[in-house]
């Protein structure tokens, strides 16, 4: 019995049968060679921590800096930009740039401006800040220039920084008082009757972009895009194993849809309209704020107004400074006639 080998296998005998053909050996160095040289450049910026500073905002001041798609990681000083962004960023309390592997991240601590100092040591008057009845005041500091039951308009002074003692001196403080007030406000929602909406045709369009080094090249051949779409765009960066590769896929889908117009009933316009004042209420007072609410309904080009008219009970005090001519005058007023006519 004679053996015979039938079949081989292995990475030795696969190289054994390509030996010849050195454009597959040379493509396969090409790649390694290119996945390594990729390693050394960013290809990933990302940005955490921020809520209030827009994230645009950010990566435009990265750019300034030199740190964006392809740029060389040994040509990134990470510590001067972490000192260099809270400069150039308004509303920054700090940054650190870390980079791993083809990735920037950019972690940002944004600052808390503490409250406005207030001086103290400035006389004031509290006046108030809208039109109401006073129904509650609660005076710390000064001289009640009004009462309970009082109809006040914005601007009028409440609790004057400006007494007098017992002896006839006049002092000068700053006034400080709570005081509650009831208060006409009033809401609007609108509603049209007429309705736009956008219903789909049936037709998308499914477009792909590659992305190199701040280049976008197009996958697909461009023909016009004709009528009203919607845009829905995913960008993803594939993987060759744990390793990011220094390229991104953009895929852009375009539902295309037509506008057709709705009649709305006016009882369904109502229903619309109730549920957005009621929610401008919740936003605008607290619930046991508004003592008194009447609504009513009108129908104005078009739409079906909904106004709501209150009586909110709200603090309306405000403080404002003594004019030093305000504190002449009252001086003046008040300053006794000598016997001789001088």
């Amino acid at each position: 019995m004679t053996a015979r080998v039938g079949r081989r296998y292995g990475l030795p005998f696969l190289l054994y049968r390509y030996r010849r053909r050195t454009g597959i050996a040379a493509g396969v160095l090409i790649c390694i060679l290119f996945l390594i040289i990729s390693q050394q450049f960013v290809w990933v910026v990302r940005i955490e921590g921020n809520e209030r500073i827009d994230s645009q905002v950010l990566y435009q001041a990265l750019e300034e800096m030199g740190v964006r798609r392809g740029t060389r990681k040994g040509a990134i000083d990470e510590r001067e930009i972490a000192r260099a962004l809270p400069v150039a960023v308004d509303g920054l309390a700090w940054a650190a740039l870390n980079i791993q592997g083809t990735t920037a991240t950019l972690l940002v601590h944004e600052r808390t401006d503490p409250p406005p100092k207030i001086d103290t040591n400035v006389p004031a008057n509290v006046v108030a800040a809208a039109d109401g009845q006073i129904v509650r005041m609660e005076v710390t500091d000064g001289r009640a220039a009004a009462k309970i039951g009082d109809a006040v308009h914005t601007g009028d002074i409440i609790v004057s920084g400006i007494i007098e003692d017992r002896w006839g001196m006049t002092h000068l403080l700053r006034a400080n008082a709570r005081v509650f007030a009831r208060v006409p406000q009033t809401l609007e929602a609108r509603v049209p009757l007429v309705l736009e909406e956008p219903v789909p045709t049936g037709r998308i369009v499914k477009r792909r972009y590659l992305e190199l080094a701040g280049v976008r090249l197009p996958l697909f051949i461009y023909s016009g895009l004709e009528g009203d779409y919607k845009l829905e765009r995913v960008t993803s960066q594939p993987k060759a194993g744990p390793i990011d590769l220094p390229f991104c896929v953009t895929r852009e889908t375009y539902i295309f849809y037509e506008l057709q117009k709705e009649q709305l009933g006016q009882q369904a316009a109502l229903r619309l309209a109730q549920r957005q004042l009621e929610a401008l209420e919740r936003e605008t007072w607290d619930q046991d704020a508004v003592k008194k609410r009447d609504v009513s309904a009108s129908v104005e080009n078009g739409e079906l107004v909904l106004r709501g008219d209150y009586i909110v009970e709200m603090d309306i005090a405000r403080q404002v400074e003594i004019p030093v001519t305000q504190y002449s005058q009252e001086k003046d007023e008040k300053k006794p006639a000598r016997a001789g006519g001088y």
